[in-house]
């Protein structure tokens, strides 16, 4: 029987997941998802014989798929059980990724993973959900602190998936098997939150009127949109452009490195700082930075000069990707957490999908320099919206 609102509040009754937990759990997750993304467009291509726009096709199709799943994880997380939607999400994904280790011809891995983007979007959102659902501690500090986990795994992914690829694609599989089963373990053992799941069963049984975002909300997915539109031109046309001006691909993943190095050194200074730092300045300031670093790529020619541009890059995005969540959790209803979450990652998604497809389209039919502007520009039209509506909003923190 569903308890009341009394029960509900006693401290006996667990009504959020310990953070460190959460933290560790997206770690798990994270390293098992950066042993495979990039490497799939060079082993469709190089090892399966599949063409650039078969491997480009089969990519959208995840990306959409994880769309779809980020929406259905919002929606279970609010209205049905997180619990159960989070154990039986993991444990597909891990089942998916046994049968890859076994079955990575074609089109069997195409459908694999087309799979694994699926229920990857509902563990995303859930994983943001569970952590929205977190008030012990400061939001922007849970965000924070699970950022800066992500990318510890994929620091870890990225620099041992070449070493492991070397050994067969059957490894990269089962290690990334191995990740998701200690995910799923934690799954079983810690997501179980009482409180959350009391919650959501008194919305399910409840008719409420469709959830009334806040302007705001629509400015910020939107410019969530752009950043990460304009962040995987960097996974994709940047590197092409970096080799056609004489640079290695050596050179070119050192990048990531730095990424990583630099987003976990600087998120563990930002965290004693972040909860001092309004949102309107964390956000919009960090997304000015970030779209600075396309103003420099125009006039980048060197080396040193996209080393520069990235880390640019690099510290626009870590006041940007941790913290949108946490301010759209902020002015958005407690009882659409999830979906509100949700969104955030389908956002994510699109911008990933919808940017290969504009780089090549720009690039195309204009230059670089025109591509990189234009990205300056729709951050920046994001960015004044945004602004706008902040100042009008009374939630501000």
């Amino acid at each position: 029987m569903t308890q009341s609102p009394e029960a509900e509040r006693s401290p006996k009754i667990q009504t959020e997941i310990k953070a460190p937990i959460l933290y560790i759990a997206t770690l798990f997750q994270s390293t098992g998802a950066s042993l495979l993304w990039p490497i799939t467009t060079l082993y469709m291509h190089d090892n399966l014989g599949e063409s650039m726009t078969t491997a480009g096709l089969v990519l959208m199709i995840m990306s959409l798929l994880m769309m779809f799943g980020s929406w259905l994880g919002g929606r279970f997380f609010d209205r049905w059980n997180p619990y159960k939607a989070m154990v039986i999400a993991v444990a597909i994904s891990l089942l998916d990724l046994i049968a890859l280790t076994f079955f990575h011809g074609w089109p069997s891995f195409a459908v694999l993973l087309a799979v694994l983007g699926l229920t990857d979007g509902i563990i995303y959102a859930l994983l943001n959900a569970f952590a929205a659902s977190i008030k012990s501690v400061d939001s922007r500090k849970v965000f924070n602190m699970q950022y800066l986990f992500l990318n510890v795994g994929v620091v870890v992914g990225t620099a041992g998936v070449g070493f492991i690829f070397n050994h067969g694609i059957a490894l990269v599989f089962g290690i990334a098997s191995v990740m998701y089963l200690v995910f799923l373990f934690m799954a079983i053992r810690y997501f179980n939150v009482a409180g959350l799941q009391q919650r959501a069963d008194r919305s399910s049984k409840t008719k409420r009127p469709s959830v009334k975002w806040p302007r705001l909300v629509f400015s910020l997915l939107g410019l969530t949109f752009a950043i990460y539109m304009a962040y995987v031109l960097w996974e994709t046309v940047v590197a092409t452009h970096m080799v056609s001006l004489g640079m290695s691909t050596e050179q070119y993943s050192s990048l990531w490195t730095l990424n990583g190095l630099i987003i976990i050194v600087g998120g563990i200074a930002l965290d004693r700082v972040i909860v001092k730092i309004p949102f309107k300045t964390s956000v919009l300031g960090g997304s000015f930075l970030f779209s600075l670093s396309f103003i420099y790529l125009i006039f980048a020619r060197s080396y040193f000069d996209f080393i520069c541009a990235f880390i640019i890059l690099t510290l626009g995005e870590m006041f940007v990707s941790p913290q949108v969540p946490a301010w759209i959790d902020r002015i958005s209803s407690p009882d659409a957490r999830g979906q509100a979450q949700g969104l955030i990652t389908m956002f994510i998604s699109l911008g990933r999908a919808i940017g290969p497809v504009y780089g090549g389209l720009m690039i195309d039919h204009g230059s670089y320099d025109l591509l990189f502007a234009s990205i300056f520009v729709i951050i920046l039209v994001f960015i004044g919206i945004s602004w706008l509506l902040a100042n009008q909003s009374k939630k501000l923190s």
